[in-house]
């Protein structure tokens, strides 16, 4: 007994205490409005949701630049010593020296997966071989060339069909964001009404326990007057002790319910909210007619961010079974390239036979070997269609079968998802109807059992009822009163699930918003050269 006195006295001090700290708070009237306001604007997870469109954004500028110009430049200076290939050159090696640079610039075409390139080379050359022309000499060349594919890549390829993913990832991310607000949204106004049905929990339980203890009072002063035993009042006093415990464990609710709707709704650099009091004032909604749910169902299905995300996805599947099946044909493609030489240098005159004698020398300066680069005395331009395709079945045609398979499954999902959807849409409408009659009948019966409270409060007076038949009409009272507040908290609830499932998929409890998207490649184009015979050296710079 003592230990029960112990403990209602300690919960009785921690209800004093946490009224006494909201009581101090700041009050921070809050509407349902401005509820979804503060949680679009504040709600760390919705914001990483919209930071995901930044996200697939920049990944759609990461596969453009597959088609971004790739400008390359190269100096450098090189020393060869090789032994002597030829009695002429006596035993000394043959000493080579090169000071060399070469600059180009290379694009992928957006259209028909053409490369081209065009390229600049210069080298300075000197030697110890006693039969070189030149010595310094300077060679120049410019070379433009041009691949284009003619079956293979050509309708799209690689890069183009990364950046047609990227792109539909950008806008899948837009849709999530936007599903991702009605889900916040729907958790605000659930956790809003949860928060206002235990604050209407509270005045109920305060209610209840003003009247045990009204009827604790009662009784000390018939037992002092010795109208009934004693009994009666330690049954009265069990019962304040009782649901004061109620009360208790009602403001507990309350404020986890306070801080579950205050997590959705703060601002994460605002410390000093946490320490505010909420106190919403929106009523509760009007009991309405069963809403169109045949219409609801056709609005789901044409507008559910979901679905639309997954028509994306769809999009996607027969875009990589477009390219993997293009990926199985030939690789042809038409090489075209011309290259202009100059050269200049001090020129060695000789006379006599191979090798002769130096009677005189003749400079060309760098300018002619600049300017020959441009005009048509040294040209080497090449034509040609080079072919090559897999013997048997490739790594491409397994590809694409995997990929026809991948797409028939998301087709599939889609076609699960609207079923879904409907049997969602019209369970959340029919939820809508029940919950309304469960609200009619409560009120009824917490009506009937207000009244029956009256009857034995009457009857009590009168000496004709007992102790434990009113306390057990109070309880009764505070039953459905109880229950009341759950089944109208349970209408809105409905009124807001049936609003969001028109639009999105609940959240499932203790689940995050998932955040993905696909990894972009670098595709840097190669460098075309054109066709030439091997070993022909037409196509070196």
């Amino acid at each position: 007994m003592r230990a029960r006195n112990y403990l209602v006295v300690a919960a009785a001090a921690s209800v004093i205490a946490l009224t006494a700290a909201r009581a101090s708070a700041q009050t921070v009237e809050l509407t349902l409005e401005d509820a979804v306001k503060r949680a679009v604007a504040n709600n760390p997870d919705l914001a990483v949701v919209r930071l995901g469109i930044a996200v697939e954004t920049e990944r759609v500028n990461e596969s453009k630049g597959a088609f971004t110009p790739l400008f390359s430049t190269v100096f450098g200076r090189s020393s060869v010593v090789t032994p002597p290939s030829t009695s002429l050159l006596g035993s000394q090696g043959v000493d080579v020296d090169d000071w060399f640079g070469s600059t180009g610039v290379r694009q992928r075409l957006r259209w028909g997966a053409g490369i081209w390139s065009a390229s600049w080379d210069f080298a300075r050359t000197s030697t110890n071989n006693p039969i070189s022309s030149f010595d310094p000499s300077m060679q120049s060349g410019l070379q433009l060339a041009f691949s284009q594919p003619l079956l293979r890549d050509r309708k799209i390829d690689a890069s183009r069909h990364q950046y047609t993913i990227a792109k539909r990832n950008q806008s899948t991310a837009d849709l999530r964001f936007q599903e991702a607000v009605v889900q916040t949204v729907a958790a605000v106004k659930q956790a809003y009404w949860t928060f206002k049905a235990t604050l209407a929990n509270i005045a109920v339980q305060q209610q209840s326990l003003e009247l045990a203890e009204q009827l604790a009072r009662e009784n000390k002063i018939k037992v002092d007057a010795g109208h009934i035993p004693p009994l009666d009042l330690v049954q009265a006093e069990a019962e304040v002790a009782g649901r004061r415990e109620n009360l208790i464990r009602a403001r507990t609710l309350a404020a986890d319910a306070e801080d579950a709707l205050r997590r959705l709704i703060i601002d994460p650099a605002d410390v000093s909210f946490w320490q505010a009091r909420l106190q919403p004032v929106e009523e509760p909604t009007r009991l309405a007619d069963l809403p169109d749910v045949n219409a609801a169902v056709e609005k789901a299905l044409a507008g559910r961010f979901d679905l639309a995300r997954a028509a994306q996805e769809l999009e996607n599947a027969k875009s990589t079974v477009e390219f993997l099946d293009n990926q199985r044909l030939p690789d042809v493609r038409l090489e075209t390239s011309y290259r202009g030489s100059g050269l200049g240098g001090t020129e060695f005159l000789r006379s006599g036979g191979f090798p002769g004698s130096i009677v005189g020398t003749r400079n060309r300066g760098v300018g002619d070997a600049l300017g020959q680069a441009f005009t048509g005395d040294y040209p080497a331009w090449s034509l040609g269609v080079s072919v090559s395709y897999p013997i048997g079945r490739s790594y491409e045609a397994s590809s694409m079968a995997r990929a026809e398979v991948e797409r028939q499954q998301v087709t599939q999902r889609i076609a699960s998802l609207r079923v879904e959807t409907a049997e969602m849409v019209r369970r959340a409408g029919r939820q809508i109807h029940s919950t309304a009659e469960r609200v009619d009948a409560a009120r009824a019966t917490a009506t009937l059992a207000e009244q029956r409270l009256e009857s034995e409060r009457r009857r009590f007076d009168a000496g004709l009822s007992t102790t434990f038949l009113v306390t057990q009409a109070q309880r009764d009272l505070l039953e459905a009163q109880v229950n009341l507040l759950q089944t109208m908290l349970d209408y809105e609830s409905a009124l807001v699930t049936f609003e969001a499932v028109q639009l999105a998929s609940p959240l499932a409890p203790g689940s995050t918003i998932e955040v993905r998207g696909a990894t972009i490649l670098p595709l840097t184009p190669p460098a075309p050269r054109g066709t030439f015979r091997t070993g022909s050296g037409g196509g070196g710079q």
